[in-house]
């Protein structure tokens, strides 16, 4: 029998890609920000750093046909570590150029390295966790994975934000790499088996089979029709650190605000929502699960978008935020781990998955940082309507989302049976 690892260690597994994520979410948008950049750019460089998050199904495979995914997983995080580093002595300047390229667009390029071999980290961890995690542990382990990618988002970006401001870059260059050698650790004590040795083309066939066995039934395109929606997408998270200078004019104050409020605070709201997302959906269903807490989440951006423009707001919306995207992430992962199973290709249908729904993160992040801009021009006078823009679109996105599912549901699982209407569970 596999040996699993307690649901506790897939958290520290999964601080690197946190880690990773912070990096381009919380401390580049704070950073581009105080620089000047306008929010659509913002959140342009934030898409195309995210972009291997979503198009890593085209590598996925690879993972399913061996070596060891333990194997791969230290691998994309050596390669992580060094493109972390990588990416911390480069300035993220638009007037600064090497020949024609703006220095932003080479930092934006290492970024993009990184997320590349973080996501790949990832989508081993996810695959190590349908191989060897009971079924019974599943919605634990998810909440502990999800509590360490959240922590390490919050509080990695808080802490790189703080370290590109105030350390010399080589200074948070080792600081980057030796957290994420450290957080590697426990993958050595965890028993994997390699996939079975295929030739190239039987294994493309085979996982592209199982692939379409999974997307034909109903479970499947309803599940993947539920990631790529913008329901329970939680974009703000990445926006948040650049929005804090709307409550928090002055940089001193705004970078106080993106530290604790986004950073310490937010981390722990957010990995303890995850923790009791990962319980309770072990208690329900967990697709309802993860809608509910995807309408909490639009509620806590309405309430900011009403609120006034004050720390305090921020700080009790931004927390508010955090803890419902924290029951909502962790639902997700543990209804898509029962989608996969354990077939010999979840590697790769766990990359389509979560490829879906980093795509609605992203196509809803520039969506919500689009509005903020065009709301800004549209209503000069209103110093709120920027921020106003944004929230409002971010909520509803995901009211959009539900209504546009809920009708999808009612079409193609409701059916009149002897003159009634029968409806069955998707």
């Amino acid at each position: 029998m596999r040996r699993s690892l307690a649901p506790p260690w897939w958290a520290l597994l999964t601080l690197p890609f946190g880690l990773a994520v912070g990096f381009a979410t919380v401390a580049v948008p704070f950073v581009l920000r105080l620089r000047g950049v306008d929010m659509t750019l913002i959140a342009t460089v934030s898409q195309v750093a995210q972009l291997p998050h979503i198009i890593k199904l085209l590598w996925a495979p690879v993972l399913d046909a061996g070596p060891r995914r333990r194997s791969w997983f230290f691998a994309s995080i050596a390669v992580t570590a060094l493109a972390l580093a990588a990416t911390a002595v480069i300035p993220p300047s638009t007037s600064e150029r090497i020949g024609p390229v703006p220095l932003l667009w080479i930092f934006t390029a290492a970024l993009f390295v990184a997320q590349a071999a973080v996501a790949t980290s990832s989508s081993a961890v996810l695959a190590l966790m349908a191989r060897t995690v009971p079924a019974g542990e599943r919605g634990a382990a998810s909440g502990w994975q999800t509590a360490g990618n959240l922590a390490g988002t919050a509080f990695g970006g808080a802490l790189v934000a703080w370290m590109l401001r105030h350390l010399q870059a080589p200074s948070t260059a080792i600081a980057l790499a030796s957290i994420c050698a450290a957080c590697a650790l426990p993958a050595v004590f965890l028993d994997d088996e390699p996939p079975p040795r295929r030739s190239a083309m039987r294994l493309v066939i085979a996982l592209l089979r199982e692939l379409w066995q999974t997307i034909r039934s109903r479970e499947g395109w309803t599940g993947l029709l539920l990631c790529l929606s913008p329901v329970g997408a939680g974009a703000l998270t990445n926006l948040f650190s650049a929005l804090a200078t709307d409550y928090a004019p002055g940089e001193a104050s705004a970078e106080h605000l993106v530290v604790v409020v986004t950073g310490v605070l937010g981390g722990v709201v957010n990995a303890g929502g995850a923790l009791l997302g990962g319980y309770l959906a072990d208690r329900m269903n967990r697709r309802l699960a993860y809608i509910l807490c995807a309408a909490v989440t639009a509620l806590c951006a309405v309430g900011m978008m009403l609120g006034p423009a004050t720390t305090t707001t921020f700080t009790v919306g931004c927390l508010a935020y955090q803890l419902a995207n924290g029951l909502c992430y962790a639902a997700f992962y543990a209804f898509v781990l029962d989608l996969v199973g354990k077939r010999d290709g979840v590697t790769t249908q766990l990359a389509l998955f979560a490829g879906a729904g980093n795509l609605a993160t992203s196509y809803v992040t520039w969506l919500d940082g689009w509005s903020y801009d065009r709301c800004k021009a549209w209503f000069p006078a209103h110093e709120g309507a920027a921020r106003a823009g944004m929230l409002g679109m971010d909520a509803l996105s995901t009211f959009v989302g539900i209504a546009a599912l809920a009708g999808v549901y009612w079409k193609f699982t409701g059916r009149r049976e002897d003159g009634k209407v029968k409806t069955e569970g998707a």
